[in-house]
């Protein structure tokens, strides 16, 4: 287990690129650790995988804003009880997150999302509305990607 102070540090770091985008959240890292301690319908991520990856933090504190937001605590059934909520702010915080890559120049982050976000496309468990707003998240990420590309090449690949 991460200790407060690594969870502390990156749940700074994470604030301090979230105000860089003009984002003020409210979550803070005992949030954190009680998001992650929530009962999930799939297992998700471990606390340890988030810590080590700045956007991931951003998303899942986003995530933990925007849920406050509206009223919710982060008991350990809130995923189970409220999922249309957790979806809502799942898809803002991958939004951001995505929008935040790219500023920052995270080209491998927003490959690896990619891929997350193709099977949210085409998850059966979401409505038909909601695969089609992770659609359009798909493409603004993919443009994303490729904005960043042009700008820095990834130079000759090796056979």
């Amino acid at each position: 287990m991460a200790t407060r102070e690594e969870i502390q540090a990156a749940v700074d770091k994470a604030k301090e690129l979230l105000l860089d985008s003009g984002i003020d959240i409210d979550a803070t890292a005992e949030d954190l650790i009680e998001w992650l301690e929530t009962e999930l319908p799939i297992p998700d991520i471990a606390l340890g995988d988030v810590l080590i990856d700045p956007l991931l933090v951003v998303h899942e504190l986003v995530e933990i804003d925007e849920l406050l937001k509206v009223g919710l605590t982060l008991a350990k059934d809130v995923i189970k009880k409220n999922p249309e909520k957790v979806d809502d702010a799942h898809l803002k915080a991958a939004a951001i997150e995505m929008k935040i890559a790219h500023s920052i120049g995270a080209a491998e982050h927003l490959r690896a999302r990619i891929k997350d976000m193709e099977s949210w496309c085409v998850d059966k468990a979401l409505s038909e509305s909601r695969r089609a707003e992770y659609g359009g998240l798909l493409k603004t990420a993919k443009y994303y990607l490729s904005d960043l590309e042009r700008k820095q090449p990834r130079g000759p690949s090796r056979a």
